[in-house]
């Protein structure tokens, strides 16, 4: 692989990895139904850092996948140019899928876990959301899928062909007594595009 295709694999997993695991510390400390409790008609949740752990890691998957965009060259998906395969297209839709469930798994949960107040239900009791187990865990695997499925994709991309050249090789005459203004070599005429 070549320096620069090294440096974007690097850069993605890095960021990647930093997105997941601020989630997965956001799930081991999110607020649980036993942590809440009910003060005057209203749920009272505990402090954690599970909301700003959350949000960072949003943060984290957005800046991925713009640097994803940005390095590999805007829309990947929607280009016709001849590098791109149908698989690196497909890798690269996915990957935008993946980071946009993620994000809305990992603001709703993080927004879910800083709730205040509660709700009255039918019979008068006060229901307190809590994030359920596996949301943030789910959106730190999406996360990384979205790394993944970028790293993919770029690496799937087809080397860009090496240009030949057009023009046919010419012999020039070689002597001490070749005078070039008195004999000037023909160019056979250029077709265009190329043959």
């Amino acid at each position: 692989m070549e320096s620069k295709a090294v440096g974007f694999c690097a850069v993605v997993t890095v960021l990647g990895t930093i997105s997941a695991a601020a989630v997965f510390a956001a799930e081991i400390t999110r607020v649980k139904a036993d942590d809440v409790y009910i003060e005057d008609d209203s749920c009272v949740y505990p402090s954690s850092p599970a909301h700003a752990l959350g949000i960072i890691s949003a943060i984290f998957a957005i800046v991925t996948q713009v640097y994803m965009s940005v390095t590999f060259g805007g829309c990947r998906c929607c280009k016709n140019d001849g590098d791109s395969t149908p698989i690196s297209k497909l890798l690269s839709v996915l990957s935008w899928v993946a980071s946009v469930v993620a994000v809305i798994l990992l603001l709703a949960a993080a927004g879910l876990n800083n709730r205040q107040g509660g709700q009255v239900d039918s019979y008068g009791l006060i229901e307190c959301y809590v994030v359920k187990p596996g949301i943030f865990a789910a959106g730190a695997i999406l996360a990384l899928l979205s790394a993944v499925f970028g790293i993919a994709a770029f690496v799937t991309v087809a080397p860009p062909s090496p240009q030949t050249t057009t023009n046919p090789a010419v012999a020039f005459p070689v002597g001490a007594n070749v005078d070039p203004e008195k004999n000037p070599v023909p160019f056979p005429p250029q077709q265009y595009p190329p043959q």
